[in-house]
């Protein structure tokens, strides 16, 4: 079922949330990248850890992801689908209203630093299929910000309203800023690619 925006969506302290991030990769030893997405209850309790490999600058995260996710055990009781920007595997770009629209979970992207709208559109150009990577980012809309623990963060998002999405990103934010899921998904994506994890605020 599609969460329609407008819809007053009531956030449970323990509202099931997943969070993806890429780990690390090197273009020589071929084209696909890890990305991991953990399931957290809110910011404190560990239910899964999804995974999959997507192509490096590639368009196929979407899909993956809303692959991932709907044939998920944890698919029914996950309510929001958590990204670290718009892109993963470098440009590779997850349309944040498809993931909202195909598998009806609300979704938010955060960046720890504003994103550079004109600059980030003008290095798409030297990608195949520009237009179609614009325009997945012209969709995802405004960013927004919030501050969380005394720092800014800064998001997009499907399915909710932006009061609502502030209300999701403070629930389940620990110390930092990013989201634990997101964090979470980082340290293991790292260690399973470089054999050791590498911490991220």
């Amino acid at each position: 079922m599609l969460i329609m925006l407008g819809v007053k969506m009531h956030i449970k302290n323990e509202i099931r949330v997943i969070g993806f991030d890429d780990g690390p990769f090197v273009r020589i030893k071929g084209n696909k990248a890890l990305v991991v997405g953990v399931i957290l209850r809110a910011r404190e309790y560990l239910d899964g850890v999804l995974s999959t490999y997507v192509t490096i600058d590639g368009l196929d995260a979407t899909g993956k992801i809303i692959e991932l996710i709907s044939k998920s055990r944890h698919c029914d009781q996950l309510r929001v689908v958590l990204f670290d920007g718009l892109a993963v595997a470098g440009f590779n770009l997850v349309d944040i209203h498809r993931v909202n629209e195909d598998t009806g979970k609300v979704v938010i992207a955060v960046t720890s630093n504003k994103p550079d709208r004109v600059r980030f559109v003008s290095a798409l150009k030297n990608l195949d299929c520009y237009e179609e990577r614009r325009d997945i980012v012209e969709r995802a809309g405004e960013v927004e910000s919030v501050e969380i623990n005394g720092k800014s963060i800064y998001f997009q998002c499907a399915g909710i309203s932006v009061d609502e999405a502030k209300v999701i990103l403070k629930k389940t934010s620990v110390r930092g800023a990013v989201p634990e899921a997101i964090r979470m998904a980082h340290i293991i994506a790292s260690g399973i690619v470089d054999g050791e994890s590498r911490g991220r605020p």
